[in-house]
């Protein structure tokens, strides 16, 4: 789907993009730098006053929130998981939703691997928060949550800052699946996630001050250049070269 962002709110300042349909739009940038605030009025978590966001040429404020909602699929840095079973996660209660479809979305993401091997599998307690499974466990299961409601439009919110090195490759091959003819918005603290992206956004302190592909960013020599400089090799914080 084709979203256009025209923000000037929440600190964002003459913030303009176009997603084409199957797009992948990176954002990145230091702490604070806007990142979040796109994706908050993206979500309509708030709500904004100047500006508008198009998808398919209609303004987010015309769509009902449940069908906005539906539209985009959410996937936070650190999901939530709730006491219930590990259907009930993923099909978030949705009783039209068959556990032929949950095991597709699981199998679908690289979960249904790990969760096969759960006494009682699908119907596998979870205590709130999901404590009892590992970082990328918790991840896949919001992957397979994500993909059972089919979204058009992909947000991730750091999806992969806190994942362990045991579902690393699982979480990697699941995100390269879910974004397949998907337009997908994300946000990367980690730039090697997002090279192969179609367009990367770098935000500081509310504004687009570059945007290309990976290696045309590289090739400007400028804050992208720093970061990925800053990531392979300096020990020093992102803050300190970017702040």
């Amino acid at each position: 789907k084709k979203a256009k962002q025209i923000l000037a709110d929440a600190g964002l300042k003459n913030i303009s993009f176009t997603a084409k349909p199957g797009e992948t739009i990176a954002l990145v940038g230091h702490t604070g730098s806007g990142k979040s605030s796109i994706i908050n009025i993206l979500m309509r978590f708030y709500e904004f006053e100047r500006g508008d966001i198009l998808i398919d040429g209609v303004s987010i404020r015309h769509y009902p929130l449940e069908e906005l909602r539906t539209k985009m699929g959410l996937v936070l840095q650190d999901p939530f998981l709730f006491y219930g079973t590990i259907r009930d996660n993923i099909a978030l209660h949705n009783k039209e939703l068959s556990m032929k479809e949950v095991k597709e979305a699981a199998a679908f993401v690289q979960a249904h691997t790990f969760i096969e091997k759960l006494e009682d599998e699908y119907q596998h307690k979870v205590v709130e928060r999901g404590s009892t499974f590992s970082s990328g466990q918790r991840q896949l299961i919001a992957f397979a949550r994500t993909i059972a409601g089919n979204p058009k439009i992909l947000v991730l919110d750091e999806a992969t800052a806190n994942i362990d090195t045991e579902t690393e490759e699982a979480i990697g091959a699941a995100l390269e699946k879910m974004r397949r003819d998907r337009t997908t918005i994300a946000i990367a603290h980690r730039l090697s996630t997002i090279q192969d992206a179609d367009q990367i956004l770098v935000l500081h302190q509310g504004e687009i001050v570059e945007r290309g592909t990976h290696q045309e960013l590289l090739g400007q020599k400028g804050l992208y250049h720093k970061m990925y400089l800053l990531q392979n090799g300096s020990s020093e914080k992102l803050e300190d070269v970017v702040g």
